[in-house]
């Protein structure tokens, strides 16, 4: 008969003692109470175009906005998801709509997802909004996720201030003629702001500007579209210059511009006319008679006949005064001829085609919408055919001169001729 050694006896009771209190204490330890949470990923509304980003999101009562929400369910089964809001200044959340759960996994997100498309309430500007999307298990157990907006103005507003001013005559709407910009000052959303940290923080809220339609009617004809700007994508106000050229074929007839500006989303326009029309003549014709000249240039100093007067229409002595010197040659090194004006008129570089058809009117306007870098008074490589449009002396004074011909009679000594086209 086997025989059962004491010191195995002992071992064997002391590691069944053992395991029967580990058991125990697991058991306690881990004790589950109700059922488990759902889980709530995210709640995110979609933003529209000029709606803002982050913490800046900003609505307009009656936009519609979807909303995309990711959960799962736990140990017990989902039952519902509930849509409530909060509007500022009131405390209370009110039920904006409840959807009865449905299996609608996505891959994608690796949770079920719902997209509940939200109207934004009414409530005074710049109110805060919360959105609160709850998720309920039957279990009772439940889950709450946000997203926060602020109720901006949806339309905004035009006010035209000042015009029309003609920037390329330099006067108030006199004299005007097809081709000649008119301005006008206008302000876009007035008081507005772009966003708003407050309840109480001072101005409107918009939602963001897109753009600015310009329309023009002449005479009695009907109101057409003539130039449509894009604006900086903001709320607040604005205010800028709108300069446009007067329509062709107008002359004779008065324009009435109107200023539309425009929320893409929601659509929302406004527009403001100009309470003063622009009354438009017919273009200032140059004289008939085309004027020529010459300039002679002998030696270094240029001679007596290296400057012309360009109001006179004749070449000026070395020795007259320097406000009377429009056109002068100041330089052919490099066998190039060098125009420069000893005074403060200025050129321009132009082609043929303009000084074909130059009159008054025509050539202010192309000279005036130059770049001011382009307003010179030295040109360089002068040849034959090129057409300068001159400012004259700082004034209101314009013509147009093309190079007939270049004659050099040694290395330094040339004679260029030219012809004029004036008043």
């Amino acid at each position: 008969m086997k025989q059962i050694s004491p010191k195995l006896m002992g071992a064997a009771l002391a590691l069944a003692t053992l395991a029967s209190g580990c058991k125990k204490d697991i058991d306690t330890y881990f004790t589950e109470v109700g059922g488990q949470y759902p889980t709530l990923r995210s709640v995110l509304g979609t933003a529209t175009f000029g709606s803002g980003t982050g913490t800046n999101i900003k609505f307009i009562t009656g936009e519609v906005i979807p909303i995309e929400i990711q959960f799962a369910q736990q140990t017990s089964p989902l039952k519902q998801i509930v849509i409530l809001q909060k509007i500022e200044p009131s405390r209370d959340s009110t039920v904006v709509q409840t959807v009865a759960y449905a299996p609608a996994f996505s891959k994608r997100k690796n949770a079920d997802t719902l997209v509940v498309n939200y109207v934004v309430p009414a409530g005074a500007n710049k109110a805060n909004v919360r959105v609160d999307a709850r998720v309920d298990a039957q279990n009772g157990q439940t889950k709450f996720a946000s997203f926060n907006f602020r109720l901006a103005e949806a339309t905004p507003t035009v006010a035209v201030n000042s015009g029309p001013t003609n920037v390329t005559l330099g006067t108030t709407s006199t004299g005007n003629a097809p081709g000649d910009v008119v301005r006008y000052n206008l302000t876009l959303n007035a008081g507005g702001i772009n966003t708003a940290t407050l309840f109480t923080t001072a101005g409107i809220l918009y939602k963001d500007l897109d753009s600015l339609n310009v329309y023009a009617t002449v005479g009695t004809a009907a109101e057409r579209r003539i130039d449509r700007r894009k604006l900086a994508a903001t709320g607040a106000a604005t205010t800028l210059n709108v300069d446009e050229p007067l329509p062709a074929g107008s002359a004779g007839q008065t324009v009435a511009f109107r200023f539309e500006a425009t929320v893409r989303a929601p659509a929302r326009r406004t527009s403001a006319t100009a309470a003063t029309g622009v009354a438009v003549v017919a273009p200032t014709p140059f004289s008939g008679t085309v004027r020529t000249g010459a300039l002679t240039y002998a030696g270094t100093t240029g001679g007596d006949l290296a400057a012309y007067d360009l109001t006179a229409f004749a070449p000026i002595a070395a020795a007259s005064a320097v406000t009377t010197k429009d056109l002068a040659i100041s330089s052919t090194a490099s066998n190039a001829v060098q125009f420069k004006a000893l005074n403060t008129t200025r050129y321009v570089r132009s082609t043929t085609a303009v000084y074909t058809a130059a009159t008054l009117t025509s050539v202010r306007q192309v000279y005036t919408a130059a770049a001011t870098a382009a307003q010179v008074t030295a040109l360089d490589n002068i040849v034959v055919g090129d057409v300068i449009l001159v400012k004259l002396r700082g004034l209101d004074q314009y013509e147009a001169l093309q190079v007939t011909g270049i004659n050099r009679t040694s290395t330094t000594d040339v004679t260029v001729n030219f012809s004029v086209k004036a008043l």
